[in-house]
């Protein structure tokens, strides 16, 4: 049995839409009965909306909420304490959070511009009340200038890897003691899986948390130099059809 682990924003997708060509792999891959995960920092219903059915499960928030055949496996919520840490450090530095849940997003010391962007970006039925009394495994940090930005990554510099979107005003995170390189070694002892059976594709800097467990390490080239660094195989860009052109390589289609 072998197992693929895949990023979704610039390696499966761009702008929320995914290329034919990575479709058809990810169907080549399922018909040859290969196990197929999306590990994504996004939300579960975020990433369950692009590929649905197409994929063998999901790692979501950045590797602390872990589905398979349409049920919850593994999830690994921050605790009272941990939450009240980070909150008090975002509030601190006057940015906002958007936390993640099962199946809702709640919006913390959000600005009017930001929650109009978050919710033409999730839609209004996935954005939550205010309220802080739920499950949360992960959250994006939103800031509205680059120096607040930075700041944002120094404090939480030995606790989180923040992934920025690319200036635009958010991030999001990973955390340190569970990401997305702690859900893969944790399916691969589930399932059984040999490292060597192993496949995770990424682009981003916290794609370099895959390539910490994963037996064969293919970075887009579209990838960060971080990623690039760390990988066993450097394929294609996304739009040059560079899954299919990697799992061609790896000899696994």
């Amino acid at each position: 049995m072998k197992i693929f682990f895949f990023d979704i924003d610039g390696t499966l997708a761009i702008n929320k839409k995914v290329p034919d060509g990575n479709i058809n792999a990810l169907k080549l891959l399922k018909d040859k009965g290969y196990l197929t995960f999306i590990c994504s920092g996004r939300a579960p219903f975020y990433a369950f909306k692009l590929f649905g059915n197409l994929v063998s499960g999901y790692v979501c928030c950045n590797g602390r909420y872990i589905l398979y055949n349409n049920e919850k496996l593994h999830g690994e919520a921050l605790n009272k304490e941990e939450l009240k840490y980070y909150l008090n450090k975002i509030k601190e530095l006057n940015a906002g959070a958007m936390l993640v849940s099962d199946d809702k997003s709640y919006l913390y010391r959000t600005n009017e511009a930001q929650r109009k962007v978050l919710i033409k970006e999730y839609g209004n039925e996935h954005i939550g009340d205010d309220s802080l009394d739920h499950p949360f495994y992960t959250f994006d940090l939103l800031y509205t200038s680059l120096k607040q930005r930075d700041a944002l990554i120094e404090a939480f510099k030995d606790k989180l890897m923040i992934n920025d979107h690319g200036g635009h005003g958010s991030t999001d995170c990973s955390t340190i003691n569970f990401d997305k390189g702690s859900a893969i070694k944790y399916l691969l002892e589930y399932f059984n899986i040999d490292v060597n059976d192993s496949y995770a594709f990424g682009d981003g800097y916290n794609d370099q948390a895959m390539f910490r467990e994963a037996g064969h390490k293919i970075a887009m080239g579209n990838a960060v130099d971080a990623l690039k660094e760390k990988a066993t195989y450097v394929t294609a860009n996304i739009e040059d059809e560079g899954i299919m052109k990697a799992l061609i390589h790896e000899e696994v289609l």
